[in-house]
């Protein structure tokens, strides 16, 4: 499964920092993620490792507010596009391939794990959340954006079914493209983790299970960073939320 996930995401690489990089280049989206991650981290200037840091999007964001990153990812593909995001921002990011649950890092090497839209994606979470944990240094945070992102239909409502189906005239008008669907084959998506638990209560009970503490959920974030224009266009994807907690 790991290296069909790899595969994927090594073909996906150019298409999804085509669609993901307005975040770094928008004023209003850098912002509104940046206040997210504020609220998890807090201001003072930390050394943060960015666990499937993709195109580099949460690194570069960090990056801005003056943190010390160190970007990881198991794709070729994506780690030269956050390369070259970098060098467009003028950051200068530690980017290195790896695998997120056998971590290239000695124990206590951080003093925060960040990621975004990774945990899903991942065979063995509670895994993954233990080796975070091994390189976060004690009183440590973790900090984990994810969403309910269910499998193809089989979980959405009406509702969502029909923002989906409105969403592909919009983004063509919108942003002269054609959406394009590319998830991972219904045999991946049917044993993954993500799609067949509640979320994210699941991601709760592994934190407390792994000896995290002050952990803290915040649901509700497609709210904070979609406009009513993004809503219509993505609000059939899931909700966002952020969990973190204390090594």
């Amino acid at each position: 499964m790991k290296d069909e996930i790899k595969t994927h995401w090594n073909g996906r690489a150019v298409e999804y920092d085509k669609n993901v990089r307005q975040v770094i280049y928008s004023d209003r989206e850098r912002a509104a993620w940046q206040k997210i991650f504020v609220q998890a981290l807090g201001s003072e200037k930390l050394r943060i490792l960015d666990v499937g840091t993709g195109p580099g999007i949460v690194a570069n964001l960090l990056a801005d507010l003056g943190h010390e990153i160190v970007g990881v990812d198991v794709s070729e593909g994506m780690l030269k596009k956050a390369m070259e995001n970098s060098g467009a921002l003028h950051h200068s990011l530690e980017l290195v391939q790896g695998d997120g649950e056998k971590l290239p890092f000695e124990s206590g090497s951080f003093d925060a794990v960040v990621n975004r839209y990774v945990l899903w994606t991942l065979p063995d979470p509670k895994k993954a959340l233990a080796e975070w944990r091994r390189v976060l240094k004690p009183g440590g945070r973790l900090v984990v954006v994810d969403g309910t992102w269910y499998r193809r239909g089989k979980d959405k409502p009406l509702t969502k079914k029909l923002l989906q189906k409105l969403s592909v005239p919009l983004v063509m008008i919108t942003e002269r493209r054609m959406p394009k669907s590319h998830d991972l084959n219904d045999d991946i998506m049917d044993n993954l983790w993500s799609s067949n638990q509640k979320r994210p209560d699941a991601d709760a009970n592994m934190f407390k299970s792994l000896g995290f503490g002050q952990i803290q959920i915040v649901n509700g974030l497609n709210r904070r960073l979609l406009t009513n224009l993004d809503y219509l266009k993505n609000g059939h994807c899931g909700e966002r939320f952020m969990i973190s907690g204390v090594k």
